[in-house]
């Protein structure tokens, strides 16, 4: 049995595509501004935009709405500029754990 930590690294890709997607598109932040929110280079932000990373698992993850929310409400804070590293590290902890306890009844 895998850790949970290594379980979310398997998720981790599909998690920062569609963070990145919705902080471009929803929020309208340039490449530049969401590698500097995230900790990531603006190659990667492209990589994330142009399917590259992380869309295997994407699809499986816009289904949950309960994950969904969290990541919006997560998107919307780092786009206010009210969260930064740290922060955003522990949110990520958040969603793991969501996905670990499987989608909500």
């Amino acid at each position: 049995m895998k850790p949970p930590c290594e379980v979310f690294r398997d998720f981790l890709p599909a998690i920062r595509a569609i963070l990145v997607k919705d902080l471009v598109e929803r929020h309208h932040l340039s490449q530049v501004e969401v590698a500097d929110r995230l900790g990531i280079t603006q190659p990667a932000v492209s990589q994330y935009l142009r399917s590259l990373r992380g869309a295997s698992r994407v699809r499986a993850l816009l289904k949950r709405s309960d994950f969904m929310s969290s990541l919006r409400r997560l998107s919307d804070a780092i786009a206010a500029g009210e969260m930064g590293g740290d922060q955003i590290a522990r949110e990520y902890c958040h969603l793991c754990a969501m996905l670990r306890k499987g989608p909500s009844p």
